[in-house]
C-alpha cells in the first residue's frame, strides 16, 4: 500500500513539474536573454550588420553605420574591439547619435530597399524593427536602439515559446531544452530573422504533437494547422519549409482515415505476403532516388565530386580555425564560434543534453509512418542545405588551397537547429524501447547547463574582445 501511494505521489510530482515547465522556461529565458541582450557585443550574430540595417530601414530609420566605424554591411565585431580595449565603448555606441541617410545609399544591394511582404526577410525582421523604433524614441543612438530591440525581442520570443510549451501536450522538455541552447537564446536576443523561424517550426511541431496525442483533429485545429502552415511558408527560412510535409500526413491520418487505413493495411499485407516483390519495389524506388541525386550532382561538377566534397570535409579537418561554418559548434553551443571562444565541451554537453531529453520523453507516437516520415524529412532538410552550399564561396574571398581540395564554406549549424524537433517523433514511438527515467534529474541537468553555458557565452565573447 505504501509503495503504491509512493508511486502515485511520484507520478503526481512529475505531472506537476511538467505542468509548471512553461513558467520555469519563461523565468530562465527572460533572465538569461536579458544578460545576453545587454552583455553581448553588437552584431555578434551572423550577418549582424545586415539584420540591423534591414530592421532599421523597415521603420524609416535608415542610417549610416560607418559613423560607428563599420566599413560595410557585413558580419563580425572587429570594429568594436578597439572601443572595448580603449574603454570608450559606452561613449561611442550609446551616446553618439545615429547619422540618418537615404536607404538607396546603403552600400549593400539587399539593403537599399525594404524586403517584400511575402518574404521571411520581412516577417523575420518585424519584431526587431519595432524594438529599434522604440529604442529610437528613448535615445537615437545605435547602442540604445539595438539594446532596446534585443530586450524587446527576448520578451516577445520568450512569451510566445512560453505559450507553446504550455499548449503542447507531450514533449515539453525538448521545447524547453532547444529554446535555451546558446544558439537559440542568443538568436532571441538579437535582430536576426532566425528567431521567428525557430518559433514557427516549434508551433507547427506542437500542433502535430497535439494531433497525434488526441488521435483526432477538430475543425478549429485544422484552422490552426492551416494558419501555422501559411506562417511557416512565408515567415520561416526556405530550408524549414520541408516541415510542411507533415501536413499531408495529418490530412491522410485524420482527414481521410479510411483511405489511410487501407493504404497502411495494404502495405503491411503486401510486405508480409510478397516480401521478394516488396524488396524489388523498394529497389526500384531507391534506384529512382539515386538517379535523381546523380542529376542534381551533375549541376555541381558531377555526383562523384559532390560526394567527394562531403566525405573529405568530414574526414580531414580542412579548417584549422573556428568560424561561422564550424557546423558542429554552432548547431547548439556557439552562435559564432570564432567570436565566442567558447570551449568545445559546451557543444558536447548540449549534444548530450538533447539526447538525454529525447530519450526521457514519454512515448506518444502510435504510427510508424509518422516516425519514418519525420526521420526522412530531417535527413532531406540536411541534404538540401548541403546541396545548396556545395559550391558556395563568399563574395570577394580568395580561393585558397583548402577551397581547391574541396572545403565547404558558408554552411552553418543553426540552419538545422529547429529541425531537431523532428527527432522527437522517432524516439517517442511506442516501440522505441530506450527510455531514460528521472525527469527531475533531467530538468535540473538541462536548466543548469543552460545557465552555465549562456553566462559562459557572454564571458568568453567579451574576454575575446578585450584580450584576444
Amino acid at each position: 500500500m505504501n509503495k503504491r501511494s509512493k508511486r502515485n505521489s511520484n507520478s503526481s510530482n512529475i505531472r506537476e513539474r511538467k505542468n509548471n515547465l512553461h513558467r520555469l522556461y519563461l523565468i530562465v529565458s527572460v533572465v538569461l536573454g536579458m544578460i545576453l541582450a545587454v552583455g553581448m557585443p553588437f552584431f555578434n550574430e551572423p550577418d549582424g550588420q545586415y539584420h540591423y540595417v534591414i530592421s532599421s530601414n523597415m521603420v524609416n530609420l535608415s542610417n549610416d553605420i560607418s559613423a560607428y566605424g563599420e566599413e560595410g554591411i557585413g558580419t563580425g565585431i572587429d570594429q568594436q574591439v578597439s572601443a572595448y580595449q580603449q574603454g570608450n565603448y559606452f561613449q561611442k555606441y550609446y551616446l553618439t547619435k545615429i547619422v540618418e541617410m537615404p536607404m538607396h545609399l546603403q552600400p549593400r544591394s539587399e539593403a537599399t530597399e525594404n524586403p517584400g511582404i511575402k518574404s521571411y526577410n520581412f516577417w523575420g525582421h518585424l519584431i526587431p524593427a519595432v524594438g529599434l523604433w522604440i529604442g529610437h524614441k528613448i535615445y537615437p543612438s545605435i547602442g540604445v536602439m539595438i539594446t532596446t530591440a534585443r530586450i524587446f525581442s527576448v520578451f516577445i520570443n520568450s512569451l510566445i515559446l512560453f505559450l507553446i510549451i504550455k499548449f503542447v501536450k507531450k514533449g515539453k522538455m525538448i521545447f524547453f531544452a532547444l529554446a535555451l541552447t546558446p544558439v537559440t537564446l542568443n538568436t532571441f536576443a538579437s535582430l536576426s530573422y532566425d528567431s521567428l523561424s525557430f518559433i514557427l517550426v516549434a508551433w507547427l511541431i506542437a500542433l502535430t504533437i497535439n494531433s497525434l496525442v488526441d488521435q483526432r483533429i477538430k475543425w478549429w485545429r485544422w484552422i490552426e494547422i492551416g494558419i501555422g502552415s501559411v506562417f511557416l511558408y512565408f515567415g520561416a527560412k526556405t530550408n524549414f519549409k520541408v516541415l510542411l510535409l507533415l501536413v499531408p500526413i495529418l490530412i491522410m491520418m485524420f482527414g481521410i482515415p479510411k483511405v489511410y487505413e487501407w493504404i497502411s493495411s495494404f502495405c503491411s499485407d503486401f510486405w508480409r505476403r510478397r516480401r521478394i516483390l516488396s524488396l524489388i519495389v523498394l529497389g526500384i524506388m531507391s534506384l529512382g532516388v539515386l538517379v535523381f541525386i546523380i542529376l542534381l550532382g551533375m549541376k555541381h561538377d558531377g555526383i562523384y565530386y559532390s560526394v567527394y566534397r562531403f566525405v573529405i570535409n568530414y574526414s580531414v579537418n580542412l579548417r584549422d580555425y573556428l568560424s561561422v561554418s564550424s557546423v558542429f559548434y554552432n548547431l547548439l553551443g556557439s552562435p559564432y564560434p570564432n567570436l565566442n571562444y567558447t570551449p568545445a565541451w559546451v557543444s558536447m554537453i548540449w549534444y548530450l543534453a538533447i539526447v538525454v531529453v529525447l530519450l526521457s520523453e514519454e512515448k506518444f507516437v502510435k504510427n510508424k509512418l509518422v516516425s519514418i516520415v519525420s526521420g526522412v524529412i530531417f535527413l532531406v532538410g540536411i541534404a538540401a542545405v548541403y546541396y545548396a552550399y556545395m559550391t558556395y564561396t563568399p563574395t570577394g574571398s580568395p580561393v585558397g588551397n583548402v577551397t581547391l581540395v574541396g572545403q565547404m564554406q558558408g554552411l552553418q549549424g543553426r540552419y538545422f537547429t529547429p529541425t531537431l524537433f523532428l527527432l522527437l517523433f522517432v524516439t517517442c514511438h511506442e516501440k522505441f524501447k530506450i527510455r531514460i527515467k528521472g525527469e527531475k534529474s533531467v530538468l535540473i541537468f538541462v536548466t543548469a547547463t543552460a545557465v552555465v553555458t549562456n553566462v559562459l557565452l557572454v564571458f568568453s565573447t567579451l574576454f575575446g574582445a578585450f584580450y584576444l
